[in-house]
């Protein structure tokens, strides 16, 4: 039994908050995925353990890792994702992002680790060479994920300007369609390579932060931003009706000329739909999509609002 002595030394506890960590001259505290670490100042070696979520985003605010992770082709070629128009020549390549092994990393002798939160564990596995930084891009909207990266680099002041050109498209774009941006509905889905079914896009990536930022006027079926990436039956694709739908495409970055865009317009069923009658189904090239980057956002963006200012639409596809 518990004496009274006790039990108060417990409350006073469990009220007390957390004690923030004593870090040492020329480290701070940082808060991230993973908890809390003590990390350098101005950090000058960093190792990320991602390409596109990693490498990309540190690189878009001019900061260049000594080395990353990147991708390892089926045959065998070796590459960092999603670095169009960024020079990686002076990264050292350390291995796959489905896993690299700890001696690499710390032949690097990095003062910083930055990881994503896929592979699992990684302040475990490779806290002891530096401080580690998990940075989650999908369980947060991507432009929070992007700020933290900023704040990592002590950049922030870039990240305001790349979010504040992102925004300001993104009102002139709402800017120039007045009144159309509230009547004009739209639906964005995709597909697996080979699978039956359809998903509703995450509200997450470059999407969300599209979606945020323009504030497009979504099907009732996808309105929701607590809507899960759930396989749909096609039976259930006029449930998504709008007038424009857009269909995001990922495979070997063909955009237009994608087979998987190809199968799904050549359904029955979808070509049924009024949208497709319409001739208002439009592929998303979701692999320029892809990574954490302002210029990603920006690249769904440019590609979503080149559709919707169209002068030949026909918005009166679903009565509001």
């Amino acid at each position: 039994m518990k004496t009274l002595t006790s039990i108060a030394v417990l409350m006073f506890t469990a009220a007390t908050p957390a004690i923030a960590l004593d870090c040492e001259d020329g480290f701070r505290a940082f808060t991230h995925a993973a908890g809390e670490t003590c990390i350098p100042q101005d950090p000058r070696r960093i190792v990320t353990l991602q390409d596109q979520n990693g490498l990309l985003p540190l690189m878009e605010l001019g900061v260049t890792p000594i080395a990353s992770a990147g991708h390892i082709t089926s045959g065998g070629t070796r590459f960092f994702r999603r670095m169009d128009g960024y020079d990686t020549s002076a990264v050292e390549w350390i291995g796959s992002y489905r896993g690299v092994e700890a001696e690499a990393i710390a032949v690097m002798e990095p003062d910083l680790i930055i990881a994503s939160p896929w592979p699992e564990g990684a302040a475990d596995l490779y806290g002891s060479i530096a401080p580690v930084v998990v940075i989650d891009m999908f369980d947060q909207p991507l432009e929070d994920a992007l700020f933290q990266f900023a704040d990592v680099v002590n950049r922030t002041a870039r990240a305001e300007e790349l979010q504040a050109d992102h925004q300001a498209k993104a009102d002139g774009v709402r800017e120039e369609l007045a009144d159309l941006i509230d009547t004009t509905t739209i639906s964005v889905v995709t597909r697996e390579y080979d699978g039956p079914g359809f998903y509703s896009i995450e509200p997450t990536q470059a999407f969300g932060a599209i979606r945020r930022a323009l504030e497009p006027t979504m099907t009732s079926t996808e309105a929701d931003w607590s809507t899960g990436r759930d396989n749909k039956s096609l039976e259930v694709i006029a449930e998504h009706a709008a007038d424009v739908m857009f269909f995001v495409t990922f495979d070997a970055d063909r955009g237009g000329d994608s087979p998987a865009f190809d199968v799904f317009m050549a359904e029955p069923i979808v070509q049924a739909t009024p949208v497709a009658q319409a001739g208002q189904i439009y592929v998303l090239n979701g692999s320029t999509m892809v990574g954490s980057a302002w210029g990603k956002i920006e690249n769904g963006l440019d590609q979503i609002s080149a559709v919707l200012l169209r002068d030949d639409l026909n918005r009166d596809l679903v009565i509001e």
